[in-house]
């Protein structure tokens, strides 16, 4: 099955470059996610990244991320990973406790973790990323802060912090349901969001979207690209584009996708979304970064303002409560309003 789907990402991305104009093949970003690709056949993806550089335009500055699993990452593939003009490599951490990794299914130990990034810095990466997680099963405070303490000493020039979401029918939700284990109440969750932000913004980050922290200039430019709305191409099963305000997708079945790209067809599903829809989805996305809602590129998109497509009632009252700011080029959730975030757009579109 491996090698089908290697031979289908193939095909996708030919039928994608030709699916395009000229200047839709300039590439400023790469990102490879979206599961384990560090513990996929390297052959697949020295394959990929050459017919990508033979089909697009790659911009001398490229940001190209490469998300990787602690445990599955040495030194030679990481010279590899910099031969082929990664530079920026992601690592999967979730945290630096042995017991809660386990819980979680993972299988990469803190030791992994630590070695992950020192290999990093000594192949010559200068920039990357390390991916956390609050809010699991038998996480205390205390640990917690053992967690943002390792992770401040190994100070990475990228932080995703994200709070653990369960997806329905997995083995962590069974558990769940059935009290085996517990996740720490709402309260708690709150409390460590506070903490993370605290002890981040004293060690230097920047907070610049919810649930990422950058050194100043560490900033990841792909997902700001993704949260201010522009254009990006999706490739694998379940992956989204974004290309000339269409959106569309790829089927989430891996068997429908292969089938499909062995008779050279791409396996997408269009979006029909109304226009009240993207609206809402540019609200959602915009306020979730500190920069914010820029103006003049909502009205283009949209032709109208953006307080003639939110409630003016509720964002009245949010400005009065000091939970949204407004000034001539931008409206954006203040300090004490980005962790209120859901709530706030909950309330702010009609």
């Amino acid at each position: 099955m491996e090698e089908q789907y290697g031979k289908a990402l193939l095909t996708e991305l030919r039928l994608a470059k030709e699916s395009l104009e000229a200047d839709a093949r300039k590439l400023e970003t790469i990102y490879i996610g979206g599961g384990t690709p560090s513990l996929i056949d390297f052959w697949h993806f020295k394959n990929l990244i050459s017919m990508i550089k033979e089909y697009f335009e790659i911009d001398p500055l490229v940001e190209f991320s490469f998300e990787i699993n602690p445990e599955s990452i040495d030194s030679d593939k990481l010279l590899a990973l910099r031969e082929l003009g990664i530079n920026r490599p992601v690592f999967g951490i979730q945290s630096f406790d042995n017991r809660l990794l386990k819980r979680l299914g993972r299988t990469h130990n803190t030791k992994d973790s630590y070695k992950a990034v020192y290999l990093a810095r000594a192949t010559g990466f200068t920039n990357f990323g390390i991916d956390m997680m609050f809010g699991l099963p038998g996480q205390t405070t205390r640990k917690l802060s053992d967690d943002l303490n390792q992770l401040v000493d190994l100070s990475p020039p990228h932080i995703s912090y994200y709070q653990l979401t369960v997806e329905e029918e997995t083995a962590l939700d069974t558990k769940i349901k059935s009290g085996k284990i517990k996740l720490p109440d709402q309260d708690l969750q709150a409390a460590m969001y506070q903490a993370i932000n605290r002890e981040l913004k004293e060690a230097s980050y920047y907070r610049y979207e919810i649930s990422s922290f950058a050194i100043p200039g560490f900033e990841c430019k792909h997902n700001l690209r993704y949260w201010e709305g522009g254009d990006f191409l999706g490739l694998g099963p379940s992956a989204h584009s974004f290309i000339g305000q269409k959106r569309f997708a790829n089927t989430s079945d891996l068997k429908i996708y292969i089938d499909k790209l062995s008779s050279n067809e791409r396996p997408l599903i269009y979006d029909t979304d109304s226009v009240e829809s993207r609206i809402v989805e540019s609200v959602m996305l915009g306020l979730r970064t500190a920069r914010g809602i820029e103006r003049e590129k909502f009205r283009r998109r949209f032709g109208m303002s953006i307080e003639e497509a939110i409630n003016s009632e509720q964002y009245k009252r949010l400005l009065d409560s000091k939970l949204i700011t407004s000034d001539e080029d931008y409206i954006r959730l203040t300090e004490s309003g980005l962790p209120l975030a859901d709530e706030i757009i909950r309330q702010i579109i009609k």
